[in-house]
């Protein structure tokens, strides 16, 4: 699996020249503000001292891919993605970029990907529904012997961990949500995914298909100016079983609308959103059915789309360590601060 590495300016031109040495092609794909990422071929890793523990879990729904990464004493975060995309394109990035400059360091993390959206998967045999996913969800939880934790989704993942939490209020400490949604889709959405099936099925013509996410997962700016991370996206969406893609974005587009469930969610709740994003009212409609919780912290960014972990990790920072240090108290040292600053300063002049 390629693994997404940070990589500063200063050191690009030695990476750039020991990788020329040992015959390996590299990619530099610039992030903006001084950040690059590079794609190595064939090498997985991981930052810092934290090693990936991935296991094959399976299940009525099909066989998915589970991650465990730190010390399993601390308390656990578990993430759940979006449709279209997986652990290495939705939170890989973002938790390598905070390393050691996050509260996330106060966690071990539990990465859960869809059944079936895992690179190499087999196609399913079943027919999947948001419902069976949080059933799924469930099961993984069971297997991986997690029971009360705190949550990281994103899209389609915020759906799946809203309807959990309304399940099981009692399980879940804290709910981070990245561009939520509890309302059915739009017959225009059922629509348009229906015209883009077709083309990719029958004319075969695969542009429709993978517009279709990257338009909802990237800001139109993003699209235009930094054709590198888009490709890069591509090109692991295209890796994954797309039999399995079509699977749980037709479960997706299909979603009930579970807004009075919302009702029994007590915990702690941070909404991130991209401000005059494609999901602002969706996040909008989430808020305002969970209105009774008095502890939902809401938090917009510019210029982003519904990948915020992808396209705004900066951005990102601030909001989620004063959240956790306003629930907890834990300690932010000072480095950790000046870090986040810096970050959310050079995010607001990007």
């Amino acid at each position: 699996l390629p693994a997404v590495l940070l990589r500063t300016k200063d050191s690009r031109e030695e990476e750039m020249a020991s990788a020329g040495d040992d015959g390996e092609e590299l990619k530099m794909l610039n992030k903006g503000d001084g950040i690059q990422i590079q794609v190595e071929n064939g090498q997985k890793q991981v930052g810092d001292n934290d090693e990936f523990q991935p296991e094959i879990i399976s299940s009525e729904w099909g066989d998915s891919e589970v991650i465990i990464v730190g010390d399993r004493k601390l308390p656990a975060l578990v993430t759940y993605p979006d449709a279209g995309t997986n652990f290495d394109s939705c939170f890989k990035l973002f938790i390598q970029f905070c390393g050691s400059n996050c509260v996330f360091k106060h966690f071990h993390f539990v990465h859960v990907n869809p059944p079936g959206q895992h690179f190499g998967a087999s196609t399913l045999e079943t027919t999947l529904t948001m419902e069976s996913l949080t059933k799924h969800l469930e099961h993984v939880l069971k297997q991986a012997k997690v029971n009360k934790f705190h949550a990281l989704g994103c899209g389609m993942g915020s759906y799946v961990f809203l309807d959990f939490a309304s399940k099981n209020p009692d399980r879940l400490q804290t709910l981070m949500l990245i561009s939520p949604v509890a309302e059915k889709s739009w017959y225009f959405d059922w629509i348009y995914e229906k015209c883009n099936i077709f083309a990719n099925k029958v004319l075969k013509y695969d542009r429709w298909w993978v517009e279709q996410f990257t338009t909802r997962w990237f800001h139109r700016l993003t699209i235009r100016e930094n054709t590198e991370l888009l490709e890069l996206h591509e090109k692991l969406f295209f890796r994954l079983n797309q039999a399995n893609v079509k699977n749980i974005q037709v479960a997706f587009t299909s979603r009930k609308d579970i807004r009075e469930q919302l009702k029994s969610i007590k915990c702690q709740t941070l909404i991130l959103v991209a401000d005059g994003g494609l999901m602002e009212n969706e996040a909008l409609a989430v808020m305002a059915a969970m209105q009774e919780n008095k502890h939902v912290t809401w938090v917009k960014v510019r210029n982003a789309g519904v990948l915020l972990t992808e396209e705004a990790p900066k951005c990102l920072l601030n909001p989620i360590n004063l959240f956790f240090n306003s629930i907890f108290g834990t300690k932010i040292t000072k480095e950790m601060l000046e870090f986040s600053q810096k970050m959310f300063e050079e995010g607001e002049e990007r």
